[in-house]
């Protein structure tokens, strides 16, 4: 472990360096910290035939930060415009209708079943659980949750497409 704790301190500055070059300036110490993972990995696949340890590193920690950048920047183009939506779904019980309008989710609607349109609804509007769903529609609990998880496939969908 001193080994490494002498490599991160050598190569430390590289790292910097690569997100600088790279225009990095949100998250920085995510991408440090990515960098730093990309140096212990580097240590255990380093060749002598590849050249030297340096320039092989460099490779290694550039091309990492470079997949991770290339990640966050297909997550945020993604999921700005829906950001608050997404955050509903994933938080049913905390909308307000301030926050989130409820002309917003009639948008979602479309390319929805009955039954997904539904649960849809009813959790949103009027912030009834699954049970109280099944009990409204006479159905058991397990039909709603699959109805619940076909809605949020396909509303993924939807939130992608849009992205394209």
């Amino acid at each position: 472990m001193e080994d490494f704790s002498a490599l991160k301190t050598e190569f430390t500055p590289m790292i910097h360096h690569i997100i600088r070059s790279l225009s990095i300036y949100k998250n920085k110490e995510e991408f440090f910290q990515v960098g730093l993972i990309a140096l212990w990995e580097s240590i255990g696949n380093f060749n002598e035939e590849y050249g030297q340890f340096s320039n092989y590193a460099y490779t290694v920690i550039k091309g990492k930060i470079l997949n991770e950048l290339k990640h966050h920047h297909k997550y945020e183009s993604c999921t700005e415009p829906f950001d608050s939506f997404i955050l509903e779904i994933k938080d049913p019980f905390s909308i307000h209708e301030e926050a989130f309008p409820i002309e917003n989710i009639f948008r979602y609607t479309e390319g929805l079943t009955k039954n997904q349109q539904r649960w849809l609804l009813q959790t949103y509007l009027e912030n009834k659980t699954v049970s109280e769903i099944a009990e409204i529609y006479q159905v058991s609990a397990a039909a709603v949750k699959s109805w619940r998880k076909a809605a949020l496939i396909k509303l993924r969908k939807q939130v992608v497409s849009h992205c394209k």
